[in-house]
């Protein structure tokens, strides 16, 4: 078995690295019940701290069968939903921003905060990271949701989504280049199409290990 790690007692499986990705729908998902009055209209929200996710579905380009095997293995490799992978978006490797100097947390960050506090950033500057830009704190991969500036000191504070899942340690790297995070299948079931064109497509949905 291809396996880079062990993750909570599972396997950390190597993901392909070719064919790259075609295409890639990243999804946001927070667990907000809403109640509404059937009299008034008045809405009732419950937003639960820490129970946001991202999935994902991931489209591969159409391949022979000499190509799609090593997918073969890698969807045999995750046992269904059983072992993890490290997956990044393929078209936010980099920062949009500036992102100079050496970033880490500045202390430590509690589970379930949405802000992230840091130093090692180049002091007194602008548009370090953007939102949208992508980062890595251990084994998760976090959004930036506002424009990050350094103070004097060159620390920052960056607000993130998800929530931060395990608490950070002081001096722990932040990743700004090709991050990635840990997800699992969303199904036991996998499937490649075969056409008579001798081609295969594979389409992968997945899930937010926790």
């Amino acid at each position: 078995m291809s396996t880079i790690g062990t993750y909570n007692g599972v396997n950390i499986v190597a993901f392909p690295c070719a064919p790259g990705i075609k295409q890639l729908n990243l999804s946001m998902n927070d667990t907000t019940p809403v109640s509404t009055s059937p009299f008034t209209g008045v809405q009732q929200v419950q937003a639960w701290p820490g129970a946001d996710f991202w999935t994902a579905d991931l489209t591969l380009p159409q391949m022979t069968s000499e190509t799609v095997a090593a997918w073969e293995g890698f969807l045999g490799e995750c046992r269904g939903m059983t072992n993890v992978f490290y997956l990044g978006h393929p078209f936010h490797i980099s920062p949009s921003g500036s992102a100079s100097g050496t970033p880490v947390c500045n202390g430590v960050t509690a589970p379930m905060s949405y802000t992230l506090a840091t130093r090692g950033w180049t002091p007194n500057t602008y548009r370090l990271l953007l939102p949208g830009d992508h980062l890595q704190i251990g084994y998760r991969l976090h959004r930036v949701l506002t424009q990050v500036d350094s103070d004097v000191n060159g620390g920052a504070i960056i607000s993130v989504w998800p929530s931060i899942r395990e608490a950070t340690t002081d001096g722990e790297p932040v990743i700004l280049n090709h991050p990635q995070g840990l997800f699992r299948l969303s199904s036991n079931k996998r499937s490649i199409l075969s056409a008579e064109t001798r081609l295969n497509a594979v389409t992968i949905s997945v899930i937010e290990a926790r």
